[in-house]
């Protein structure tokens, strides 16, 4: 009796338990096994090289099929045995595969092929969404290999398939495209690489020397980071480290600053960077419209030169540029990389001791300053601690009083910012070669300016383009500013100090600068002693408006009111200040006669009332910009 397990005619099952496909021993394994074999190779061994193992191991398999049908078939024609493929193909249980479309030519021992067709089921495709989720190229590598490798011993020369969707990046159906290589295109000759079998030692050779190139990069990069180091140390500035790394590198290099000036260079002239510098700034202005931000190191060319230019960040600011000038055709860039980065770092950390030493210096030349206008040094203690802070305190001076509002909901942002603002200024005069000392009283920024560094422009014109500047560097801002009369008595910086404040107290939205000169009597007159005196008159003046000034009502009719004085009584300009109609202004104007029982249009009467909230203005009591 015959014992062995049913047949079939291709496959044979022995009564011990073992499989024979046409003749050859075949064992049975599960797809989640092969799954999981699959997962475990990605891991160790790498995509790249896992797909070149599966498309190899899956042309062995199709070779040996195509061997078997080339004899049992050898009187078949050749498009017979082609489409002996899918048949065998799907006995292995890789897939069902289907032939499409077929173009068949004979040339004397080969054949030129080019087959479209479809893989159904594909166990690959469903195994690898299983273990990974959905894939980025096609996945199904084995079945690739099976149809190159059959195909290929069929036609007697090199055949690539190529998988155009698959299940395994989320289509519905796996399809394909064959072709011999008198039919191949350029995008599937990339797909040669993977059946060409690199043995894992020559693979490792390779990577071994890269490695120890890497490290010979590294040794070099290295030696050239502590030079630059000890020459931080010895105190040395950075145009002479950049002349070093000329020297080491015998590269050009480059910093400059996010505005594109030059901070320093080493091997490149004055004239070598004027050329360059212009072409660059037009790149990054270009890159900037294409919202494509600067963050790592980039290979630049531009039309009169080649950089390697990696961004110089400090406290999380884009603070300039550090690049190597050259070809990098004669150079290595992978090397130049490695030393431009870390210049870029130790460049930041050049100007980051910079900022700190700035910082701390400005910190000392601020304290000086409010000691001085709250009146705690003699004129002798002034001189004798003038020469620490660098400023030549022993000739005319003006004060300017900075009024910062900003829309930040913490007192403690509103600090940060004031300190930030009190940097940046000390930065702007300095590079205009200008003397100065800053400090902070409140949320005003204090400014001493030299008379003999600000002649030649005027103080005036000095500030308003200080505020022009930093009005547009910090546009939700508000920057007003006042000045003081010139003093050639430093001891009496407080006395500068309160015409300053008087002066910033009367600006307004439309007219951010005011001089206490232009204050006319009023400056004076406030600033002596007697605040509490002219408070109280200006208050019994300006009755019964001003016997309530927390009432809104009340201050609504005050701002028209000065308004109204200000612009000499002149109905239409008054309405297009407080964007009111004239019937409107009308109405309001005769509502503040009535209430205070006066005629506003007599001259002595308003001369009276624009004094009286003049006075209440500069001394604080009153603050018609923040109604």
């Amino acid at each position: 009796m015959d014992k062995s397990l049913p047949q079939h005619r291709h496959t044979t099952f022995t009564e011990d338990g073992l499989i024979y496909m046409e003749g050859s021993r075949t064992i049975l394994i599960p797809t989640s096994s092969v799954g999981i074999l699959r997962k475990e190779l990605y891991e160790n061994i790498g995509m790249n090289r896992v797909k070149g193992f599966l498309i190899r191991y899956g042309a062995h398999l199709g070779r040996e099929d195509a061997k078997i049908i080339k004899k049992k078939f050898k009187n078949e024609t050749t498009v017979t045995k082609i489409e002996k493929g899918p048949v065998y193909h799907q006995l292995r249980g890789h897939t069902k595969a289907t032939i499409t479309r077929m173009k068949v030519k004979n040339y004397q021992d080969k054949i030129s092929l080019y087959l479209e067709g479809t893989w159904e089921d594909s166990y690959e495709g469903f195994e690898y969404v299983e273990q990974f989720g959905i894939a980025d190229a096609p996945v199904c590598h084995t079945l690739v290999g099976y149809a190159n490798g059959y195909l290929t011993e069929i036609c007697n020369q090199k055949v690539v398939f190529k998988e155009i969707s698959c299940v395994g990046i989320g289509d519905k159906i796996c399809k394909w495209v064959c072709r011999t290589v008198d039919y191949l295109t350029d995008e599937m000759s990339e797909e040669l690489k993977f059946f060409k079998e690199e043995p894992i030692v020559k693979e490792l050779e390779l990577t071994y020397e890269k490695l120890l190139e890497e490290r010979n990069h590294l040794k070099n990069v290295s030696t050239i980071n502590n030079k630059l180091t000890e020459e931080i140390l010895k105190g040395k500035d950075l145009p002479a480290i950049m002349n070093l790394v000329y020297e080491l590198t015998d590269t050009a290099i480059l910093v400059e600053s996010a505005e594109f000036k030059p901070i320093a260079s080493g091997g490149l002239s004055q004239n070598e960077w004027k050329e360059i510098n212009e072409s660059f700034k037009e790149y990054i202005h270009c890159q900037k419209l294409k919202r494509k931000p600067f963050y790592q190191t980039e290979i630049i060319s531009l039309e009169n030169h080649t950089r390697l230019t990696s961004p110089v960040y400090l406290q999380g600011e884009l603070n300039g540029y550090c690049s190597f000038i050259c070809d990098l055709e004669d150079k290595e860039p992978h090397l130049l990389q490695m030393i431009i980065e870390r210049i870029s770092t130790i460049c930041s950390l050049y100007l980051l001791n910079k900022r700190t030493e700035l910082e701390a210096e400005e910190r000392v030349k601020g304290r000086f300053l409010e000691q001085m206008i709250h009146g705690e040094y003699t004129k002798e203690e002034i001189v004798r601690r003038s020469h620490f802070v660098g400023v030549d305190l022993f000739q005319d001076y003006y004060m300017v009083v900075v009024c910062i509002e900003t829309l930040f909901d913490s007192y403690k942002k509103d600090l940060t910012f004031l300190e930030e603002v009190m940097n940046e200024t000390s930065l702007y005069f300095q590079k205009q070669g200008k003397s100065i000392l800053t400090g902070q009283q409140g949320n005003h920024l204090v400014m001493l300016l030299l008379k003999q560094e600000v002649e030649e422009e005027g103080i005036q014109k000095v500030c308003e383009h200080y505020l022009e500047t930093f009005s547009k560097k910090y546009p939700s801002v508000s920057f007003r500013a006042g000045i003081s009369m010139s003093s050639d008595e430093i001891e009496k910086a407080s006395e500068s100090y309160q015409e300053a404040l008087t002066s910033v107290r009367m600006t307004s939205k439309t007219n951010n600068l005011m001089t206490f000169e232009s204050l006319g009597i009023l400056g004076p007159l406030i600033n002596s002693n007697n605040k509490k005196e002219v408070e109280r008159m200006a208050l019994y003046t300006l009755r019964p408006l001003g016997e309530k000034l927390e009432d809104h009502k009340n201050l609504e009719l005050i701002k028209t009111l000065y308004s109204y004085l200000l612009n000499g009584g002149n109905l239409e300009r008054t309405a297009s200040d407080l964007s009111l109609s004239l019937s409107g202004l009308r109405y309001r104007i005769g509502k503040i006669e009535k209430v205070m029982e006066q005629d506003i249009k007599h001259p002595e009467v308003s001369y009276k009332l624009l004094l009286s909230i003049q006075a209440l203005i500069s001394i604080g009591t009153l603050d018609l910009e923040k109604y």
